[in-house]
């Protein structure tokens, strides 16, 4: 039962990420892409929420974490179904996910299952989650009561009834494994001051990064300075627990040359969900954390190739088995570092910008209209990547002469 509440908690955890933007303000709501104030977005909301209840939750007793985790559940829902509209509800479905992360972390223990089940569920339905709204909301659907009558404008009613129906079994479930929850061991100062510094950071990175070509000084400055955030933050991390920080750090580094899952239909979809659950399953019967950097080399290394030989387009299908391969492999840690190192996938992701202009004459319709498109350099995205995966690997095999941690167990 345990796993299962993981599971459905992780699901809803990834499906409101999915749904905030990482670069939409929530200070101002009319702030334009690359603004200063996109600083403070729902991703670094969600982050630096998560690492605070991870620590206030591993102080208070079970109970306690179950009822923030179910009251969380209800702000997310809440914000789902257009109850807390505008402004408010950006921060109440940021705030929420956050709660709910940290509150979730703590009640995984240190139940290696759970956290590989409340893990890869986060980053599956946190990466594919747009392309399910996508195909929930494509036009040869059903039509909903809720399209006929009117909704907010900000409310998809597909997406509030599949978080409606996962919410309500993430909080059955985890009443029902309330009787098996522990009090977990206090987290050190350290995880606070790293939960609460690297979301800033990144986000200052991403903001810098956010109008800059993928050739220029900038962004790639931005890449070097995410790089040297996310080693310093696993290193700060106590004993082995920086490692699952920087393997996720790895899957985003990788998806840079390879455009993230394969997702653009309903079979590509169910695919990738599937490869992610298997992953999942070899990687907790066989962890092997060298073998999951290893084929996050192979997957980088291909995707470079197709760009330049004809073949088939296998990159981003292998990308979710490696991802969920590594990330299991990379487990268990304490709750506080899987709060802090889960949020980080998508917070330390910097964006690529695709720049597009065009021209359409005044004078004469009939003339040919001018347009231009400036694509990421692929090349640069790649080799940027595989080189990351190089300096990530050498800091895992450093992280691995430290001598575990041991807090407990659950």
């Amino acid at each position: 039962m345990k796993v299962l509440s993981m599971l459905l908690a992780g699901f809803v955890l990834g499906y409101a990420t999915s749904d905030i933007g990482p670069v939409d303000s929530l200070v101002y709501s009319t702030a334009v892409f690359g603004s200063f104030w996109a600083i403070v977005n729902g991703l670094t909301v969600v982050a630096v929420a998560a690492c605070g209840t991870a620590v206030a939750a591993a102080r208070s007793s079970a109970p306690t974490a179950t009822i923030v985790a179910m009251a969380a559940l209800l702000v997310v829902v809440f914000q789902t179904v257009g109850m807390v509209p505008g402004m408010l509800g950006h921060w109440a479905a940021a705030v929420g996910t956050g709660v709910l992360l940290g509150a979730a972390a703590v009640l995984s223990g240190h139940h290696r299952g759970a956290q590989a089940a409340l893990g890869v569920s986060v980053v599956g339905a946190g990466l594919l989650g747009y392309w399910l709204d996508a195909l929930l909301q494509a036009n040869d659907g059903p039509v909903f009561v809720w399209d006929v009558v009117g909704a907010e404008d900000d409310v998809a009613p597909e997406r509030a009834i599949v978080m409606v129906i996962a919410a309500v079994g993430a909080a059955v479930t985890l009443f029902l494994a309330r009787r098996h929850e522990v009090v977990q061991p206090p987290e050190t100062p350290r995880i606070l001051l790293v939960g609460l510094s690297l979301p800033v950071v990144a986000s200052v990175l991403s903001w810098i990064a956010a109008d800059a070509d993928t050739r220029s000084v900038e962004w790639l400055g931005a890449l070097v300075g995410m790089t040297a955030a996310a080693l310093l933050a696993s290193f700060l991390l106590p004993g082995r627990n920086g490692r699952l920080l920087l393997v996720l750090f790895a899957v985003s580094a990788t998806a840079l040359g390879t455009s993230g899952f394969a997702a653009g239909d309903a079979v590509r979809l169910c695919a990738s969900a599937a490869l992610l659950i298997v992953g999942a399953g070899i990687g907790y019967r066989w962890p092997q954390l060298y073998i999951g950097l290893g084929g996050l080399f192979v997957v980088a290394a291909t995707s470079l190739t197709e760009n330049y030989v004809e073949m088939p387009m296998v990159s981003q299908f292998a990308l979710p088995l490696v991802a969920a391969y590594v990330l299991v492999s990379a487990l268990a840690t304490s709750p506080g570092s899987l709060a802090i190192s889960l949020p980080a996938l998508f917070v330390m992701a910097l964006p690529v910008t695709v720049v597009s202009a065009g021209y359409t004459p005044s004078l004469s319709m009939d003339e040919s209209i001018i347009s231009r498109t400036s694509e990421p350099d692929h090349l640069v995205l790649s080799v940027a990547g595989l080189v990351v995966l190089a300096v990530v690997t050498g800091a895992a095999v450093l992280l691995a002469r430290r001598s575990p941690v041991v807090r407990g167990n659950s």
